[in-house]
């Protein structure tokens, strides 16, 4: 992508993630709850959760565009501009250990951006549908009801939310959908740290939350791993969960120590947390749920505070209010969401099998987590300050164990046998993991500074600070090796093979691809054969990883030409039968499959009932002629 391109992305993406925010805080006033980096945090977060509640809400009548879009943005530029016009030199003035999470948060936001520079195309399988996703968002105004003509899929019982962002950015920035995609979901990632520095900021301090954002930014490889897998919804949704928790927190806290708040400030401040919240589950479903447990948790403990302050009605009644504001927002998707949910799963138990699909999708083996969470030096030091915190009855650690104790247990309810309580897998748990390893290590060592009274040594803490982010550059070298590169599928060949398939294949062609297994019933590309429907408009064997959300006879479908397409490998004859279920192509792309024996070009190219129709390099196009 050229310089000019580049600064075109980022400035549309700032503006996005910047202006909803700042107008909030600007209309309400209620930028003087925070300070400083606060206030910045506060405004991402609720510029990230404003386009989910405002795709979802105009959905079914107002179908949105660019100029639209824009003419928004100019009148909250102004709005804020003018009501903030005295304070703007305040607005800007940190001190230096804000400074410093600056500079940690820029150069995570740095490191997520270089690794595009040789991967442009988004990686592994989800990222197909999220692409398609982004340009179907753009090109209908409105978040698609199905994911037709690519595929005969119903999305209501899918997360629409990151959409309403990435579509933008096409529309603004005039890039294509993956890049679209693919730098807002590095963005986000390397917005992954101001969560935790928020939180620990507001309730332990400052020394701790520039390292928790320093641990998760810099030092673990998650979130930055994302990237390979192309998990760009469930990443977008933990970027605010923390602060989502932190807003409601605070609210609670204050109603419950009887601040005075005039009565219009309490609603904004029930509207905001509920808005955060209620984004989260339009951004990915299962996110919310690990948010539900820490909500629960904090809810629980400030009733019980507030027992003893006499405020307990009203802090119950405050709770009632957030809880109310959050349904509001998130009724356009929950209602078709629940109804999917049930009527799949259904309300009674069954035998879990000890082996198969269950087997695959919910048994993780300890081995698998230093690859989901953190690598053993970082997983170690993590759970040692979990056991020093717990030692050193830190409450707000105790709360984060209950909280992973919680999110475990979520995990393993498969073992019930009870469909309607399969919500996520324990690997979806793990990835979020590296949320609390940040916020114990900080906790933990902002608790041991203050015991030793080092908060009031000024020489020591620039000491602390200079070690952070010296750790730190030491560490982004790191994550700019940890890229699996079999996974990014896309090559130039592929691209310039994609442009003649478009110029001379019919419409209604469907290609057979090299394809894996992910489960025994859910196939998905293994190399650039896959973005076929993105590229061309032509159809696969596979279709996308939401093709189990399609009916059962097209999910038989897809799976039984996965199989067909797979055979291929090693049997001429499944040629033909590809032939007879409409399938005229076979397409092999460059990067070779490594999950299961690939299609190669030269073995095709000695088959009897396949013509080679096209070669660029390592991208082979092959007719199927079935005998007369």
């Amino acid at each position: 992508m050229d310089t000019v391109t580049t600064i075109r992305v980022l400035g549309v993406l700032a503006l996005l993630l910047l202006l909803p925010g700042w107008f909030l805080l600007a209309i309400s006033g209620l930028w003087k709850s925070w300070t400083g980096l606060q206030r910045w945090i506060i405004a991402v977060g609720l510029s990230i959760a404003f386009y989910p509640i405002l795709f979802y809400g105009v959905r079914s009548f107002l179908p949105l565009g660019p100029y639209k879009l824009a003419a928004v943005l100019a009148v909250m530029l102004l709005t804020s501009v003018w009501l903030l016009r005295k304070q703007l030199p305040d607005l800007v003035r940190l001190d230096r250990v804000e400074w410093l999470a600056v500079t940690v948060i820029g150069a995570t936001i740095f490191i997520r951006l270089w690794v595009l520079r040789d991967h442009p195309f988004p990686a592994w399988s989800d990222s197909l549908h999220h692409t398609l996703l982004t340009k179907l968002t753009a090109i209908q105004g409105r978040l698609p009801a199905t994911l037709e003509p690519y595929e005969p899929i119903s999305l209501d019982q899918y997360h629409l939310g990151l959409y309403a962002i990435t579509a933008p950015v096409m529309w603004l920035a005039r890039v294509p959908a993956h890049i679209a995609l693919l730098w807002t979901a590095q963005v986000l990632n390397g917005l992954c740290g101001i969560g935790v520095y928020l939180v620990l900021d507001r309730r332990v301090g400052r020394t701790g939350a520039l390292l928790a954002a320093a641990v998760i930014g810099l030092y673990s490889h998650q979130p930055a791993f994302y990237v390979n897998w192309g998990r760009f919804t469930q990443l977008a949704g933990q970027v605010i969960l923390p602060i989502a928790w932190v807003v409601l927190w605070d609210f609670l806290s204050a109603w419950r120590q009887k601040q005075p708040l005039p009565r219009w400030h309490v609603l904004w401040q029930i509207g905001f947390a509920g808005a955060l919240i209620a984004s989260i589950f339009l951004i990915h479903f299962r996110v919310a749920f690990f948010l539900l447990f820490l909500i629960a948790g904090t809810v629980l403990w400030e009733l019980f505070l507030a027992v003893g302050s006499g405020r307990l009605r009203a802090t119950f009644l405050a709770a009632v209010g957030v809880g109310a504001s959050s349904l509001f927002f998130v009724i356009p998707a929950l209602t078709p969401a629940i109804s999917y949910y049930v009527s799949t799963r259904g309300f009674g138990r069954q035998v879990v099998p000890p082996t198969g699909v269950h087997s695959a999708y919910f048994d993780f083996a300890a081995e698998s987590i230093p690859y989901l969470v953190a690598h053993p030096l970082l997983l170690w030091t993590g759970i040692g300050a979990l056991v020093l915190g717990i030692l050193l009855r830190n409450r707000l650690v105790w709360g984060i164990a209950l909280w992973l104790a919680a999110l475990f247990a979520l995990g393993n309810t498969y073992r019930l046998g009870i469909p309607l309580l399969n919500v996520t897998n324990l690997g979806a748990i793990y990835l979020l993991f590296y949320i609390p390893v940040g916020l114990v290590i900080g906790i933990v060592a902002q608790d041991i500074l203050d015991r030793l009274g080092m908060h009031r040594q000024e020489k020591v803490l620039p000491v602390v600070w200079a070690g952070v982010l010296v750790l730190g550059f030491v560490a982004s070298h790191v994550r700019l090796t940890e890229v699996e590169t079999n996974r990014f599928f896309v090559t130039p060949a592929d691209v310039r093979a994609m442009e003649w398939i478009r110029d001379n294949t019919p419409a209604d062609a469907r290609f057979a691809i090299n394809t894996h297994f992910w489960l025994p019933t859910l196939p998905h590309g293994s190399d650039a054969g896959y973005w076929i429907p993105y590229f061309t408009g032509r159809k696969t064997n596979t279709g996308s990883m939401l093709s189990s959300l399609g009916a059962k006879a097209y999910r038989q479908e897809v799976a039984a030409l996965s199989q067909l397409a797979q055979s291929l490998v090693q049997d001429p004859a499944a040629a033909e039968e590809l032939a007879r279920t409409g399938v005229s192509y076979v397409y092999v792309g460059c990067m070779e499959n490594p999950f299961s024996l690939p299609l190669r070009g030269e073995v095709l190219a000695t088959y009897p009932h396949l013509k080679l129709a096209h070669q660029d390099e390592c991208a082979w196009v092959f007719q199927i002629r079935p005998s007369p």
